[in-house]
């Protein structure tokens, strides 16, 4: 008997994560269903936040927007295990290519990437 994995998992996401959405749209967290019972999606990390973040992704649809979200961003990943950009495989400025580019200039690198669906992909990066 084979079970599907669902994108959640695919992305180790686990029961219990607190999972930092960045630049979340109904269409990119709709990705993400069903998550695990028990893990929590914030979109802002702020005082009311969970102090743990487990996970975090960030949703990317175009090049340019991801690279000036990078300044803002990556500086607050480094604690956070689990790192995952996710793109939109549709889009012909933004592949895992561009986002390994992207990503050397602030000391990360990838690691592993994932197909979710027809249109989404994820990359999972490391501060190197």
């Amino acid at each position: 008997m084979t079970t599907d994995v669902t994108n959640a998992e695919k992305l180790r996401i686990s029961d219990g994560f607190v999972v930092w959405i960045i630049g979340t749209t109904v269409e990119e967290t709709s990705v993400l269903d069903p998550m695990p019972e028990g893990a929590e999606m914030i979109e802002t990390r702020d005082e009311d936040a969970p102090e743990s973040v487990d996970a975090a992704i960030l949703f990317a649809d175009d090049r340019t927007r991801l690279a000036d979200s990078f300044d803002d961003v990556l500086p607050q990943l480094g604690s956070i295990p689990v790192v995952w950009v996710a793109y939109a495989i549709r889009e012909d400025d933004i592949d895992e290519d561009s986002i390994q580019e992207l990503v050397a200039d602030y000391g990360w690198f990838a690691e592993e990437s994932i197909l979710l669906d027809d249109t989404w992909a994820a990359l999972r990066i490391e501060q190197s």
